[in-house]
């Protein structure tokens, strides 16, 4: 389907889909059933949540209501903070339950490890292989992951059977980070952007309205089409029909090497700087 592109998932060779719709504050109740109903017929297979999101089982309801069978959805789950400081039964129970909230299948396409918990992300991982091992994941992921910390999981001592296939962090424009994009696309590790949109910060940005006057389209289609260029899976979202039709609408045209370029310049080394000084603090306190 035209509409719809692909990325292979090196070591099953199974695809998924590049534009996936997020599930960040999506409401936990009827409300959040249409927004997802609404997701789902304007074209979107791939749905992203999190434990902490506390909306998978709207999710499952409302991807059964859709009538359309399990297999046509790639969807994927996090594992939160507290559960692997608690340890690997909590890893395990946590997992369960997100399978039991879903409601659907009775497994998810995809788990990622939402933060590398200092001291308990390896356990955490390796619960996960067990869990994928009895079919409830398909695919085992992590989420916020710096090479560094994929270096430490990955360490022939740990002996890690079933290689992660997906890190999910912030890229888009405004926050690109080449070389780490490109060490996980390097080792067979799909990125996935989280905040591809920038929850809609910057698109008053000059380069930005420039580039979308030029092609005649909006920012927010100038800044996903940017991520598909790059291969990136793109998790945007909103809560409006017409602009998720829109957020999808990126096949008709492509961008330049001279406006990638210039949408790769947005983001300074300051911003760099900032974002990679926040995510050391927030994993100091976890």
């Amino acid at each position: 389907n035209m509409a719809d592109p692909t990325l292979t998932i090196q070591s099953t060779g199974l695809p998924i889909p590049q534009l996936s719709f997020g599930l960040y504050k999506v409401p936990a109740n009827e409300e959040g059933e249409e927004i997802i109903l609404n997701a789902v017929k304007a074209g979107y297979h791939h749905f992203d949540t999190a434990s902490y999101y506390r909306n998978e089982a709207t999710l499952g309801n409302a991807l059964r209501r859709s009538g359309i069978p399990r297999d046509q959805f790639f969807i994927v789950s996090k594992v939160w903070n507290n559960a692997q400081k608690l340890g690997r039964a909590a890893v395990r129970q946590s997992v369960e339950q997100s399978i039991a909230d879903l409601n659907f299948g009775g497994y998810y396409d995809l788990f990622l490890i939402h933060w590398p918990v200092p001291n308990h992300f390896v356990d955490t991982y390796r619960e996960l292989e067990l869990l994928h091992e009895e079919g409830k994941i398909r695919h085992l992921g992590l989420s916020n992951f710096s090479p560094s910390e994929y270096g430490e999981l990955m360490a022939p001592h740990n002996n890690i059977r079933v290689s992660p296939v997906v890190n999910q962090f912030e890229v888009s424009p405004f926050m690109y980070r080449p070389r780490d994009v490109e060490y996980f696309q390097q080792r067979g590790v799909l990125v996935s952007s989280s905040k591809a949109l920038h929850r809609g910060e910057g698109f008053d940005n000059p380069t930005i309205i420039d580039i979308s006057k030029r092609y005649n389209v909006t920012a927010a289609q100038v800044v996903l089409r940017w991520g598909i260029q790059k291969g990136l899976i793109v998790v945007a979202k909103t809560s409006n029909l017409s602009r998720m039709v829109e957020n999808r609408d990126i096949l008709r045209f492509t961008l330049g090497r001279k406006e990638m370029a210039m949408l790769d310049a947005i983001t300074t080394p300051k911003d760099v700087c900032e974002r990679e000084m926040l995510e050391k603090e927030r994993k100091s306190q976890m």
